[in-house]
């Protein structure tokens, strides 16, 4: 007998027009990630390694980029898969693909009001 949770998705869409993705929970609740957000919440230990030195204190630094910059906006899915049944991997438009965004993730990072209200009363 499988148990489900909030975290377990119902349904996955994939929008390049509406630059979002969609995910419908098995508690009822919908999320929508704009492809934008996505990109810059890559849980991927380079990305994470990157917004921890951003958020540091300024000093001396060396900054190697590695492939196109984009702007907001201007990030797009080229490709989406299913990675087992516990998260979804995307290719950006900028070639970076070694995100996997497990559900429960994707679930905490809900950018709806009713959840960013959630986060908001959690952290105090």
């Amino acid at each position: 007998m499988s148990q489900t949770s909030s975290t377990d998705p119902v349904d996955i869409s994939v929008s390049p027009a509406r630059r979002e993705m969609r995910i419908r929970w098995q508690d009822g609740h919908e999320s929508a990630y704009p492809f934008d957000l996505l990109r810059r919440e890559c849980p991927c230990a380079l990305c994470n390694d990157q917004r921890s030195k951003a958020s540091a204190p300024a000093g001396p630094s060396l900054t190697v980029l590695s492939g196109p910059v984009l702007k907001a906006g201007e990030v797009q899915v080229i490709e989406a898969s299913p990675v087992g049944r516990y998260a979804i991997n995307f290719v950006w438009s900028d070639r970076h693909d070694s995100g996997i965004y497990a559900f429960d993730y994707l679930r905490s990072l809900c950018p709806c009001p009713s959840c960013q209200k959630d986060r908001a009363a959690a952290s105090r």
